[in-house]
């Protein structure tokens, strides 16, 4: 029976490309990542669109593999995604329904952006192009009022995705030159997905993908396996960020899965565990604990704000500083997604403040020096229709309080991550979309 169904969900595609990427691990042979390529092109253009979908959803926990190759500058991975949106305009956007007041933020998202050239040379660029492309992309499923695959489907393939990259990383690490570790050192673990915070994110995204959003609804077995799986998964990171958003989240899903058979009592008493649970993950981070041998637990520890936060509350005020000291135009507008990288870091380098180039590694923080003042309010609402969007394509309104906790998860996450400047984080946002007007029974 769970072969039957596992049959029907996994595709042929997936497969051979989860062969492939763990093959590339082992063997570090470029051309097979060539092979994935052409898998992933052939797949967009004679299949039917939905397993496009799911292909891409699937090779999100792994776009680091794909950026290391010696043939062309960019990653392959962007091959890929551009003929699979080639595919899309060629078959799809002529004889599509979309949200209109979605298209319309969607354009003014991107005209925003793009005008950023006038006054930062830096936007004008490969990569803003890039940017634009998988912008337009992202927002045209986001407001498609079709569905070419299930939630369901999605969520599996990303669990596919998400095992491949472990593969990925735990193979890549024992068959590569990788350095010997102490026995008491727990190196960091970023799979597949390049980035220790990016694979955590993954990770907690797909625990509460599986688990209900009805409360007191049955979690099977397989299900209980995924979430220790992906609790494991994450464990390997060493992420201050996933330990305490895991925790916190797990705490607040399990506060309002059992509130309707518990008395108000019980609720009190498990928020207040809760509220006592984060005053002790507070004083464990302060550097009061005694356990500091692992490098798990050195990493909670810390004399000051700037070592517990891995010098990222530097990061935010030299950003935040030079934000308020710049220009109104760069203020009320931005320096752009794609140019405030290179603009701000020109004057950290001139000042001294660091020794190479610094990502603000934090969402909301981007979003301000990208739009400015202005445009985040713009950003803002193009978020909220594409929730409206997803809404009227489904014909429902409501919400289970548990499908929010995806949000939370990604919303706590964006104090740590910088997203939108990736094409990867308007597919996470599409997929939170996807699972908030899901319906579980």
């Amino acid at each position: 029976m769970l072969a039957t169904k596992l049959s029907q969900l996994l595709k042929v595609e997936v497969g051979l490309c989860a062969l492939l990427i763990v093959l590339y691990g082992i063997t570090n042979s470029a051309p097979l990542l060539l092979i994935v390529v052409l898998i992933g092109v052939i797949c967009a253009f004679l299949l039917p669109f939905g397993r496009s979908i799911q292909l891409a959803i699937f090779l999100l926990p792994c776009t680091e593999v794909f950026t290391q190759s010696p043939y062309i500058s960019i990653s392959l991975l962007t091959c890929i995604f551009l003929a699979m949106f080639g595919r899309y305009l060629m078959t799809h956007v002529a004889h599509t329904h979309y949200s209109q007041p979605g298209l319309l933020l969607m354009l003014l998202v991107l005209v925003y952006e793009l005008m950023h050239i006038l006054y930062n040379p830096a936007m004008a660029s490969f990569v803003t192009v890039r940017w634009s492309i998988f912008f337009i992309f992202t927002s045209l499923l986001l407001f498609d009022k079709n569905k070419y695959c299930t939630f369901s489907q999605l969520r599996f393939v990303l669990l596919c995705g998400v095992i491949t990259s472990t593969l990925f990383g735990l193979v890549h690490q024992y068959f590569g030159a990788a350095a010997a570790h102490s026995v008491k050192t727990i190196a960091r673990f970023a799979g597949g997905a390049g980035d220790p915070n990016n694979f955590g994110l993954f990770c907690l995204l797909l625990i509460y993908f599986y688990l209900p959003v009805v409360p007191r609804a049955k979690v099977s077995r397989s299900t209980f396996l995924i979430i220790l799986l992906m609790l494991a998964f994450g464990a390997l990171t060493v992420s201050r960020s996933f330990f305490i958003v895991a925790t916190l989240s797990l705490f607040t899903y399990f506060i309002f899965y059992f509130r309707s058979a518990i008395g108000d009592i019980f609720v009190r008493f498990l928020l207040l565990l809760n509220f006592l649970l984060i005053l002790f993950c507070l004083y464990w981070i302060s550097g009061a604990s005694f356990i500091g041998d692992l490098d798990i637990f050195v990493r909670f520890n810390g004399n000051n704000l700037s070592d517990l936060t891995g010098s990222r509350s530097d990061i935010l005020q030299a950003y935040l500083q030079l934000f308020l000291d710049l220009p109104y135009n760069f203020v009320l507008f931005g320096a752009g997604i794609n140019g405030y990288l290179v603009h701000y870091n020109h004057y950290f380098l001139q000042a001294g403040l660091f020794n190479e180039v610094v990502g603000p590694h934090n969402t909301l923080l981007e979003i301000m020096i990208s739009f400015g003042v202005i445009g985040f309010t713009l950003f803002a609402t193009y978020i909220y229709f594409g929730f409206r969007a997803e809404r009227n394509r489904v014909a429902s309104s409501h919400i289970f309080r548990l499908a929010w906790l995806p949000i939370l998860v990604f919303l706590l996450y964006c104090f740590s991550l910088q997203n939108i400047g990736k094409y990867s984080g308007y597919f996470i946002l599409m997929l939170i979309v996807y699972n908030t007007y899901r319906k579980d029974t």
